[in-house]
């Protein structure tokens, strides 16, 4: 379900606004809207909302006000956490009764789920840096970005659950990338909640993949080194008694006759 309005917002609902202690922008849709809509910032340094009813244990901001692009400031009367679902819950969010809609700051949920986002021209997408995996994302409407509310995509974006796929890649790697069914045996409350089906490695699907082995060649030589097969290995991490780290191979054809050479 994509939370946004039914009517497309022009250039002059919107109002450019500030964070007035770093000075950094961003851009708030300027009307009525529905309070649960979040507007993707990247410019603001704080989660805000614009409604206090939505906001539970309520104390006290350090931050005053926020300073508008017109040079107006709206007071910041606290702070407190938002419930998008029941999965995820905004901390530290202001409290700024002036604004007209929720404001979702892009530093703030990238620093706290350790994934990027990235914009496209219709939509843009939210990456978990360690799994490369989407985990939320967001639609275009007119000229600003909204967070879509559906219940995967949300829960996507839960802290616990974030932390729980980054602990099972984890223990993958740990593990010598032990298939991941293998994983939920071992570690059954770590998928709580994940679909194992999710997870791929590319890692494990290049290096444990098979192939057809090479054909058996029929042909051999009936002269002596009249086909000779060579074969350069190295560098070797470790050298040999004589300081060797390479060594070349040559095979020949007619007897299968091998000489290993160091370098």
């Amino acid at each position: 379900m994509n939370i946004v309005s039914s009517s497309q917002p022009t250039a002059s609902t919107f109002l450019s606004s500030k964070i007035a202690t770093t000075g950094s922008h961003g851009y708030v849709l300027h009307r009525s809207s529905k309070k649960h809509i979040q507007v993707i910032d990247t410019g603001a340094t704080d989660h805000m909302t614009f409604d206090p009813r939505q906001i539970y244990s309520h104390t006290p901001s350090s931050q005053s006000v926020v300073s508008n692009a017109n040079g107006t400031l709206s007071l910041v009367i606290g702070e407190g956490s938002l419930s998008l679902s029941d999965s995820l819950t905004l901390d530290s969010v202001l409290i700024a009764p002036s604004l007209h809609h929720n404001l979702l700051s892009a530093t703030q949920i990238t620093t706290a789920l350790n994934c990027t986002v990235t914009f496209w021209p219709t939509h843009c997408a939210f990456q978990d840096i360690l799994s490369s995996k989407t985990i939320g994302c967001g639609t275009r409407k007119g000229k600003v970005y909204y967070l879509n509310l559906a219940s995967d995509s949300v829960a996507s974006l839960n802290p616990s659950v974030k932390k729980q796929t980054s602990e099972v890649w984890l223990w993958h790697r740990r593990l010598g990338h032990a298939s991941f069914g293998y994983l939920q045996k071992l570690f059954p409350s770590l998928f709580f909640q994940l679909d194992i089906s999710s997870f791929t490695c590319n890692t494990c699907e290049l290096a444990k993949s098979n192939h057809v082995p090479f054909p058996l060649s029929s042909h051999k030589s009936l002269v002596l080194f009249s086909l000779v097969h060579s074969h350069v290995w190295g560098s070797a991490k470790i050298t040999t008694s004589g300081g060797a780290r390479w060594f070349v191979t040559f095979i020949d054809n007619c007897t299968c006759m091998t000489w290993v050479s160091l370098l």
